[in-house]
C-alpha cells in the first residue's frame, strides 16, 4: 500500500474520530442518536480495516508476481542451458538453449514433465532429500544423459535455492555447462602435445583454437605457451611467456593459489596424469578489466620424449559468476532488510560450527525479536512494520563487530553469531547496547512508541551437536522469556531437560491418542436459586499404565504444540456425547455438557463440522452441548472468531466465554461476540467476600450480561458465603468444590440422582 493512501486513510479516520468525540459530547443526552452514530463509526472502522488488508494483500501479490517475472526473464535470456524447477515436481521452466539440447525446440512445445525430465538430466531414479542435497552441493559434478535422437551430453549443473514458500516447497534454478566444446578441446590438446618436442621452438607451435584460451607448460620449464586466443584475452606478448608475466595479470588475492599450482606442477605433476582438475582465478584482461576465468587442466606424458606436460582450457566465466552472484543474492538476501536471510545464516553457522570442531573457537548464537511487534503491524500497517524491521537490523549492524554475523530469519525474528569473549555476561551487554540504539528510533510513525526487544542465547559448540541444534536452543531460550519487555535468557541444561521431558510426553501421548488412553471426569454446574444440577463440564484425564491419572495441565500444552490436540478434542466430543446419550436413555434429566476447545481447534480446523459430526453420530440435540472458549482465545482474531461462533450458534450449540476477567476484560465484547454463557473467573469469586469493589464489579457485569440475554456462572465457588454473595449479585449459576469436585461418569450419575431428591441451596 502506498504511503499516500495510508496517510489519507489515517487522516480521514483521525478527523472523523475527533468530530464524533465533539458530536458525542454535545449530544450525550440523546442516547439513540449517539448509539446510531457510534454504530456507523464502528462500521466505517471495520470497512477501513478490510480495505487496508485488501490493499496490502494486493500489493504483496503484485510484488511476488513482479519477482517471478524478473526471474523468468533472467532465465530466458541466459545463453547457457538453464531451468527453474521445484522439489514438489510440479512445475519446470526451461530456456531455449536447453530445449535445443534435449530436442524440444518448437516455440509452442508443451512444458516438459518434471518427473521425466529431471531424473533424465540428473541421473536420478527418484528425488528424495539426499538426492536434492547432492544436486545443490555438487557444482562440479558431471551428469551424462542421452537424448531421444541418440546424442550423448555431458553437463555440469550449478543449482541454487531461489526461495521456499509457506508450504515448504523450494524453488531451484539450475544453470548448466555443456562439456561438448571442452571435450573437443581435450581431443585437440592431445593432438598438439604429440607434436611437442624438447626444444623451446617446438613448444611455440601455433595453437589455433577459437573462443577458448589454451595454456601449455612442460615440467621443469619456466616458460608457458598460450594460444593466440589466450594472448588476445589477457594481452600477453609472444607465443612463449615466462610464468612471472602471467602471474602479473592475476588478482593479488589469487596469487597464492596460482603459486601453489605452479609448485605442484613442478614437483608432483605425475599425480595429475589423465585426470581433469579445475581452478578458478581472477585475472586482469587485455582491456584492464578484472574478470573471472576457469582453468580446466590435466597432465599427460609425451609419447616421443616421455616428458610430462600440463595444459588445459581457460574460459571466461565472468558472466556465469555474475549470474551466480545474482542467484545467490536472490537465495540468501532478505528482501525487507536487504541483509542476510535464514538460508545464509544456516550456511555461515554450519561453517562456524565446523571451525569449532578443529580449533578452540567458540561463538554466542543469539536469537532476538521485537517486543509486541504485531501491534505495530496491526495499528500502523505492514509498511510501517517493514520500516521498523529495517531500523532494527540497522541498529544491530551498527552494534555488533565486524567479526560477527546477523540475519533476519523470519517475521520479527533475527539471529546473531558473535565470537565469544572471556566475559560470560557479554550477551547481556550486547543486548543492552542494541536495546539502547533501538530505543532511539523515535521518528515518524514511531515518534511516540516505546520500542524494546528480547533475546535468548546459547553457546556454540557446547549447547548443541550441530549449528541447527544450537540455534534451536537459542530460539527456545527466547520463547521462554518472561512476560516483561526487554528480557534476555541464556539456554540452560534445565531447559534441555524440559525439552527431553516434553519430547518423552509427546511420544507417549501419540501412543495414548492411538490407544484412546483417556477418561472423562465431570464437574457439576449448580443453580444458585434452587440448588439443582443444570449442566456438567467435561474434563479430560490421561490414564497411565500404572492406573494413575495425569491432569490436563501436564499434557494439553504439549498436545497443542504437536497438533495432537485435535485428536484429544475429538475424543472428548464423542465420549461426552456418547455418555450424555446413555444418561438420557437411563431417564436422567436433560443436561448441558460443556467442553473446552483449544486455539488450534478453533482457528486451524473446521470446528463446526467437528462438533456437528459428533452430535449426529450419537443423536444428541445441539442445545445439549456447550463449547467453552477462553476470552483471550476468542479475541485473538476477532473477525474469524465471530464467523466461527455465528456458525456454531446457528446450529443451536451453546457458547460460553471461559475465565472472563483474566484477558482483555472488555464488557463491549459481550455484545459483539455471540456467547450464551459468561463464566466469571475464580479470581473474582475468591476476592469478592471482603472486597465491596469486587462485589460491585460483579454486580455490574451480571446486569450487563442479563441485558444482553447472556447467562452467568461463577467458577471456583468453595464456601457458602461466596455462593450467597454471588446470588445477591444476581449470578444465576455456580461451579466449584462447594458443590462437587470433578468426578468419573459413575460417580457423577449418582450425584445427579441424589440431587433430584436432596437439593441444597447455600
Amino acid at each position: 500500500m502506498k504511503k499516500s493512501w495510508v496517510y489519507a486513510i489515517v487522516s480521514v479516520f483521525v478527523f472523523a474520530t475527533a468530530y464524533l468525540m465533539v458530536f458525542a459530547f454535545w449530544h450525550r443526552t440523546n442516547t439513540e442518536l449517539l448509539f446510531l452514530i457510534l454504530s456507523i463509526y464502528a462500521l466505517v472502522s471495520v470497512s477501513i480495516s478490510f480495505l487496508s488488508v485488501y490493499l496490502w494483500n494486493r500489493t504483496k501479490q503484485r510484488a511476488k508476481a513482479a519477482s517471478n517475472r524478473r526471474l523468468h526473464r533472467f532465465l530466458t535470456h541466459l545463453s547457457t542451458p538453464a531451468m527453474l524447477w521445484d522439489d514438489g515436481m510440479n512445475h519446470i521452466l526451461i530456456n531455449d538453449r536447453l530445449r535445443k539440447i534435449i530436442g524440444t525446440d518448437a516455440e509452442n512445445e508443451e512444458t516438459p514433465d518434471p518427473n521425466l525430465l529431471l531424473p533424465l538430466l540428473f541421473n536420478k531414479e527418484e528425488f528424495n532429500e539426499d538426492a536434492l542435497k547432492e544436486i545443490v552441493s555438487s557444482n562440479q559434478k558431471e551428469y551424462s544423459f542421452m537424448t531421444e535422437n541418440g546424442v550423448r551430453h555431458d553437463m555440469i549443473w550449478n543449482t541454487s535455492v531461489v526461495e521456499t514458500d509457506d508450504k515448504g516447497i523450494s524453488k531451484f534454478i539450475s544453470i548448466g555447462t555443456d562439456l561438448a566444446e571442452i571435450r573437443a578441446m581435450e581431443s585437440e590438446l592431445k593432438y598438439y602435445t604429440k607434436k611437442l618436442a624438447a626444444s623451446e621452438g617446438k613448444h611455440a607451435l601455433s595453437m589455433e583454437l577459437t573462443e577458448i584460451g589454451i595454456l601449455l607448460g612442460e615440467q621443469g620449464s619456466r616458460l608457458i605457451f598460450p594460444s593466440k586466443e589466450l594472448q588476445k584475452m589477457l594481452g600477453l606478448s609472444g607465443d612463449a611467456v615466462r610464468i612471472e608475466e602471467l602471474r602479473s595479470h592475476i588478482y593479488p588475492e589469487d596469487c597464492e593459489a596460482f603459486d601453489r599450482h605452479i609448485l605442484t606442477m613442478r614437483h608432483r605433476m605425475h599425480e595429475y596424469l589423465n585426470e581433469i582438475h579445475t581452478m578458478e582465478l581472477r585475472l586482469y584482461s587485455a582491456d584492464g578489466q578484472l574478470r573471472w576465468y576457469s582453468y580446466r587442466f590435466k597432465a599427460t606424458r609425451m609419447t616421443d620424449s616421455g616428458k610430462l606436460v600440463v595444459g588445459g582450457a581457460i574460459l571466461d566465466q565472468t558472466t556465469e559468476k555474475e549470474k551466480d552472484a545474482e542467484i545467490e543474492r536472490i537465495a540468501y538476501m532478505d528482501s525487507v532488510t536487504e541483509g542476510p536471510n535464514r538460508n545464509r545464516l544456516m550456511q555461515v553457522g554450519r561453517e562456524h560450527y565446523q571451525e569449532t570442531e578443529h580449533s578452540d573457537a567458540q561463538y554466542w548464537v543469539i536469537a532476538l525479536d521485537i517486543d509486541k511487534f504485531h501491534l505495530i503491524n496491526d495499528t500502523c500497517g505492514y509498511d510501517s512494520g517493514n520500516e521498523l524491521l529495517r531500523h532494527f537490523f540497522h541498529v544491530i549492524m551498527n552494534t555488533i563487530g565486524a567479526e560477527s554475523f546477523a540475519a533476519r530469519i523470519s517475521g520479527d525474528n533475527f539471529a546473531l553469531i558473535v565470537p565469544c569473549t572471556e566475559d560470560d555476561n557479554f550477551p547481556q551487554q550486547l543486548l543492552a547496547d542494541i536495546q539502547t540504539g533501538f530505543g532511539k528510533v523515535m521518528e515518524g510513525t514511531f515518534a511516540n512508541s516505546s520500542l524494546t526487544c528480547s533475546a535468548g542465547y546459547a553457546k556454540m559448540p557446547q549447547d548443541g551437536k550441530s549449528f541447527e541444534e544450537v540455534l534451536e536452543h537459542a530460539e527456545f531460550a527466547l520463547s521462554v522469556t518472561r512476560p516483561e519487555r526487554s528480557c534476555i535468557n541464556p539456554y540452560t541444561h534445565k531447559m534441555h531437560d524440559t525439552i527431553i521431558h516434553e519430547n518423552d510426553i509427546e511420544m507417549r501421548l501419540t501412543d495414548a491418542v492411538r490407544q484412546q488412553s483417556f477418561v472423562l471426569f465431570y464437574q457439576p454446574k449448580i443453580s444458585l436459586k434452587d440448588g439443582s444440577v443444570i449442566g456438567l463440564e467435561a474434563l479430560v484425564r490421561w490414564k497411565q499404565p500404572d492406573g494413575s491419572l495425569l491432569m490436563p495441565g501436564d499434557f494439553i500444552p504439549i498436545a497443542e504444540k504437536s497438533l495432537l490436540i485435535t485428536e484429544i478434542t475429538r475424543f472428548v466430543l464423542h465420549e461426552s456425547c456418547r455418555q450424555l446419550k446413555e444418561w438420557q436413555a437411563l431417564g436422567l434429566p436433560k443436561l448441558v455438557v460443556s467442553i473446552n476447545v483449544s486455539s488450534t481447534d478453533f482457528y486451524q480446523n473446521n470446528l463446526h463440522a467437528l462438533v456437528t459430526q459428533a452430535l449426529d453420530t450419537h443423536q444428541i440435540e445441539p442445545c445439549c452441548l456447550e463449547i467453552e472458549l477462553t476470552e483471550t482465545l476468542a479475541l485473538k482474531d476477532i473477525d474469524v472468531s465471530i464467523a466461527q461462533m455465528e456458525q456454531i450458534r446457528a446450529s443451536g450449540i451453546q457458547l460460553a466465554m471461559d475465565d472472563f476477567g483474566t484477558g482483555y476484560s472488555s464488557l463491549g465484547y459481550i455484545q459483539q461476540l455471540p456467547f450464551t454463557m459468561l463464566k466469571l473467573d475464580r479470581q473474582f469469586v475468591s476476592n469478592m467476600t471482603d472486597d465491596p469493589v469486587v462485589q460491585e464489579i460483579l454486580s455490574s457485569i451480571v446486569r450487563i450480561a442479563k441485558a444482553k440475554h447472556v447467562e452467568t456462572i461463577a467458577e471456583g465457588v468453595e464456601t457458602a458465603e461466596q455462593a450467597k454473595q454471588l446470588r445477591l449479585c444476581g449470578c444465576e449459576y455456580g461451579q466449584g468444590y462447594l458443590y462437587g469436585k470433578p468426578m468419573p461418569a459413575d460417580q457423577i450419575e449418582t450425584f445427579i440422582r441424589d440431587n433430584l431428591v436432596h437439593k441444597k441451596v447455600y
